[in-house]
């Protein structure tokens, strides 16, 4: 019920009365919101606030700015399947990249879907993107972008933090075995922190790091 009613909102472009939601509802889908839901149309609106706006007032109802801002809403009657995932997630980054946190991504496919990727696919989103690396980059960092982004500025420069990373760690890794001096002076300090900046090759660095 819910994806049918922000279909025709969606294509509408406009709030709408409830009396022309239902009838909206009803040629579309040849059935009655109240019947498919179990409850009355207004009802079911306040009960749904997170997707729809509802004025009691005016009796009138739309999308959620949220909702409206994304792209088009898949056809209900579509199987809920892994391609059906794998699609959802590939017009979300569209909409909402270049760069995309996974978790974002899961946050929006429940809000558009009513269900989650896990409950769909039995595994895990991270896991689904790695499995389709023709359609999707992973970035490192919990981000995920598609492929055909992958020379985009945001992309590279996301790219290039991750690899920055990495190799910081491995750095850090072999600093680790060096041999430790019986005692640290003052000037060991400064020259630690010299060759640990000039390593980094960044113009500067946080102290905390």
């Amino acid at each position: 019920v819910s994806r049918g009613i922000q279909r025709i909102f969606k294509e509408r472009q406009q709030p709408m009365k409830v009396s022309e939601l239902e009838a909206a509802f009803e040629e579309r889908f040849g059935e009655n919101i109240r019947v498919a839901a179990g409850i009355s149309t207004r009802d079911y609106l306040l009960r749904k606030q997170n997707v729809f706006q509802f004025d009691e007032a005016q009796d009138t109802a739309y999308l959620q700015f949220n909702i409206l801002a994304g792209p088009p809403i898949a056809d209900p009657n579509l199987p809920k399947d892994e391609s059906f995932v794998i699609d959802e997630f590939e017009s979300l980054i569209e909409d909402l990249g270049p760069v995309c946190y996974v978790s974002a991504l899961c946050g929006k496919f429940i809000q558009r879907n009513g269900i989650s990727v896990t409950s769909v696919t039995s595994t895990r989103p991270l896991d689904l993107l790695k499995r389709n690396p023709d359609r999707f980059l992973i970035v490192g960092g919990g981000n995920v972008s598609l492929v055909k982004f992958r020379d985009h500025p945001a992309v590279v420069s996301a790219m290039s933090q991750t690899t920055g990373k990495a190799a910081r760690a491995a750095r850090a890794a072999q600093d680790a075995q060096l041999p430790v001096p019986d005692m640290v002076t003052e000037q060991d300090v400064v020259h630690e922190f010299r060759r640990l900046i000039l390593q980094d090759g960044n113009e500067s660095v946080y102290i905390s790091s």
